[in-house]
């Protein structure tokens, strides 16, 4: 019989095409991890990946196995979530994706206050703009702003808030301020670079209907947090989340520009792999989380 160590490192492999990405997460050296999956194919007597210098693929026959694989784990998981949910235990690990701004800034210190209540629970945090592959990231939640079409996705919506441009009184002071988005042309713009796409087009309404404004980056970033760095700095003017900028506009160190032409709200939500019993540590933490929010809402509300 196989071991369980072996079924988590082959549904790994499948998920990240790397036996070293997988080997690294389960705390395995590259050498151990291929000995491993040679260990298991051996028992099975099949072929489970087509091996290349660049991806693991799987055979027609690694499909088949690695899906009744990743099944039998979850239903080990339920199992054990259950079991969790009945003694009211928060423990294991807890892998959690956050936008740069916000996670780094507000939400990491909500999830270290939570994990005060829980010293058997491991957190491990991922920072990062980009759209989160939750099965290749390997995480249970992630915190994301906007529409998502993964169908595969369960969502808990936490708020809607509207994007604005800000800018610090230090650059308004020696570039003046735009009446009007369309002058946006004839200023130092900084712009989120998200998945290798530049934010470009910055929406905003009038009289209730949407329009873009095209704009051109003096600076450009993948990061968020530096995209506020930089509006703080005086380097330009930014398009943020209203969450990620409300603390530095109620202090003074953030004008809010073009108030009167906000767009339309997006949403703000969790979002998690379908599964039929949610782990009660990740049910724990959403709801502590979806708290937070409202509170921080009630303390800095969205302009309209």
């Amino acid at each position: 019989m196989y071991h369980l160590n072996d079924l988590q490192l082959a549904v790994r492999i499948a998920d990240l095409q790397s036996v070293s990405g997988a080997g690294r997460e389960l705390g395995m050296t590259p050498a151990a991890a291929s000995a491993a999956l040679q260990r298991l194919e051996k028992k099975l007597a099949c072929q489970l990946f087509a091996r290349s210098t660049r991806k693991m693929t799987l055979t027609e026959e690694g499909q088949l196995f690695i899906e009744t694989a990743r099944k039998a784990l979850n239903l080990l998981g339920d199992a054990s979530n259950a079991l969790a949910d009945n003694r009211g235990e928060l423990k294991g690990e807890l892998r959690i994706a956050l936008p740069s701004d916000l996670g780094r800034n507000i939400v990491r210190s909500w999830l270290d206050e939570f994990m005060e209540t829980a010293p058997e629970l491991n957190l491990s945090l991922y920072f990062g703009d980009q759209m989160t592959d939750l099965i290749g990231q390997n995480v249970h939640l992630a915190l994301r702003y906007g529409q998502l079409e993964d169908s595969n996705l369960m969502r808990r919506q936490l708020a809607m808030m509207p994007r604005v441009a800000v800018a610090s009184s230090d650059y308004l002071a020696t570039y003046g301020q735009p009446s009007h988005p369309k002058e946006l042309s004839q200023h130092n713009v900084l712009v989120l670079n998200r998945g290798g796409e530049p934010w470009q087009k910055w929406r905003f309404s009038y009289k209730q209907k949407q329009y873009e404004v095209n704009v051109v980056a003096s600076k450009s970033s993948n990061d968020g947090a530096v995209i506020k760095d930089w509006a703080l700095a005086g380097k330009g003017i930014a398009y943020k989340s209203w969450f990620d900028v409300a603390k530095e506009v109620k202090q003074g160190k953030l004008q809010l520009l073009f108030s009167d032409q906000l767009a339309e709200n997006i949403p703000l939500q969790l979002v998690y792999l379908q599964s039929d019993y949610p782990a009660h540590k990740v049910r724990a933490v959403i709801d502590f989380i979806k708290q937070k929010f409202i509170e921080f809402a009630a303390q800095y509300p969205a302009p309209h």
